[in-house]
């Protein structure tokens, strides 16, 4: 009876085992103190917990050179506040970054100092560069493939980096963050040029031109999210958002045009970032005075995905974000962790004119096309990809993750009908829209002939000619051809306006 209880007291402890290997970062910026728990640090560390306190630190930047007291008060309690959930979490692996007005405040390592004692947390203030480099690096832990300007606009500080080839290149930071600014009671022409001699500083801007622009930080971020609800985009998910430069523009000039009363009583705006949008337009429109992008692309993932990514090997942080995280998924979600690679080499055969993207995408869906198997036969199609659609993925944009959730829904539906994948379907073209069709349809052959196991596929091929889709299997297996195979395979050929056949081989 003894063992039993010691048993059950071990479920019952607050503090997982699991824990161990949690990291918390603790962001102490210049408008908010945050917390991340992520369950790394790995390739794709999902954030467990995400809390942010607006406490405004360095609201008083451009006019004092001490941090107020009313927002040391708060940000205090704020991160006594996590510590304790950090404590009570169990979690052994504690980074806190303070950045540019703890950074360049008068008081700040005496604020350091406070936090130290009451706290007991190990504060680590960035250097201008370090903050930069981070930036860039979590920008690229999520878009790897990234190359051009990233700007992360925080309250204190601008930090400017330049990113190609999987690496961070030059940096900067400037003194020009939207809650500093916000506060200096400028004229804007007083302001803008201000802005255009800090870049004349930056004398490797000119070299971005026609470069995409990566854009990370809160102030930024709700310009993104006005438009989202402005233009009622299907995804509210902000991350690798991207809009055309004179998209962008066209934004731009549409909040400059409105005063701060009028944006906070806009129903498109939050009412938080009211104060700073203005700002943060002003900066990001003569920024690119100097530089033109191509697109302006916005990252969820800057200092604190930087810091973790800055610590994981190399051969690590070459791996796709995308399928590590549809294989983190498919592992915990569907029978077979490995099925999906087996799936894709077998279906893409069939599908000659996927160039390499279409392929990633396609090797996505196989990847996760057994994860709804444990739902209601029902619900299984628009779980599915409802749990796609608006997963936390990294290196994919709004259309490929449609593209990847409208395949695994055709998959379990065998079609692309009902409400629920609309959301996806308005945010592909008619040829994507057929590629994702023929690309479940394919998933649905393969899980039926399979049953859902491993080692039958490899013994079958899936051949495709001008004008028909082949089945060729062992004689032995020929018994798996059911009628919901030969429907099946009939299916997917009709989608490529192809007829079908099942075809006898010898192994």
């Amino acid at each position: 009876m003894q063992k039993t209880l010691e048993t059950r007291d071990e479920r019952l402890d607050p503090v997982s085992k699991s824990s161990k290997n949690l990291t918390a970062v603790i962001d102490i910026g210049s408008n908010s103190v945050r917390l991340v728990v992520f369950d790394g640090p790995s390739r794709v560390p999902m954030p467990k917990f995400n809390e942010k306190v607006l406490c405004g630190l360095g609201r008083d930047l451009g006019s004092s050179s001490m941090l107020g007291e009313d927002a040391m008060r708060d940000a205090m309690a704020a991160l006594q506040r996590y510590t304790t959930l950090v404590n009570h979490m169990g979690i052994d692996r504690v980074i806190v970054a303070a950045t540019a007005a703890v950074r360049e405040a008068d008081n700040g390592s005496e604020f350091v100092s406070e936090i130290e004692q009451e706290c007991d947390l190990n504060v680590q203030v960035l250097s201008g560069k370090q903050e930069a480099r981070y930036a860039g690096l979590g920008v690229l832990s999520g878009m790897p493939f990234a190359d051009g300007l990233v700007g992360d606009l925080g309250g204190g500080s601008l930090e400017l980096v330049k990113i190609s080839d999987h690496k961070v290149g030059d940096t900067t930071t400037l003194p020009l963050g939207a809650l500093r600014l916000s506060r200096m009671e400028m004229t804007e022409e007083a302001l803008i040029s201000d802005l255009h001699e800090h870049f004349a500083q930056v004398t490797w801007l000119d070299e971005l031109k026609g470069k995409n622009f990566y854009v990370v930080g809160g102030a930024w971020r709700a310009l993104a999210k006005y438009h989202i609800s402005k233009i009622g985009h299907s995804l509210n998910i902000v991350h690798n958002y991207k809009l055309s430069f004179e998209t962008m523009k066209d934004l731009i000039d549409e909040i400059l045009s409105l005063s701060e009363d009028e944006l906070r009583l806009n129903p498109n705006t939050r009412r938080a970032r009211a104060g700073t949008m203005r700002t943060a337009a002003l900066i990001m429109d003569q920024l690119f005075t100097v530089v033109q992008p191509k697109n302006v692309i916005f990252s969820s993932n800057g200092l604190r995905e930087g810091m973790l990514f800055s610590e994981l090997k190399k051969p690590v942080r070459k791996l796709d974000p995308l399928l590590e995280a549809c294989r983190d998924m498919a592992a915990k979600e569907g029978r077979f962790a490995e099925h999906g690679l087996e799936i894709f080499d077998w279906m893409i055969p069939a599908f000659t004119v996927l160039d390499e993207k279409g392929q990633r995408l396609a090797l996505a869906a196989a990847t996760l096309s057994d994860i709804a198997w444990s739902m209601s036969s029902d619900y299984r199609a628009a779980q599915a990809y409802r749990r796609i659609f608006r997963a936390p993925f990294s290196g994919i944009g709004h259309k490929g993750r449609a593209i990847v959730a409208l395949t695994v829904y055709a998959r379990y539906s065998g079609d692309l009908s009902g409400q629920a994948p609309s959301g996806g379907l308005w945010l592909v073209d008619d040829v994507s829209k057929n590629h994702a069709l023929s690309l479940g349809l394919a998933l649905r052959l393969s899980h039926t002939l399979s049953g859902g196991t491993t080692g039958i596929l490899p013994r079958t091929n899936l051949v495709s000619t001008e004008k028909e889709i082949v089945l060729e299997i062992p004689e032995e297996l020929m018994v798996l051809c059911g009628v919901h195979v030969k429907s099946r395979l009939a299916a997917l050929a009709s989608s490529l306006g192809k007829t079908s056949s099942i075809r006898s081989i010898q192994e």
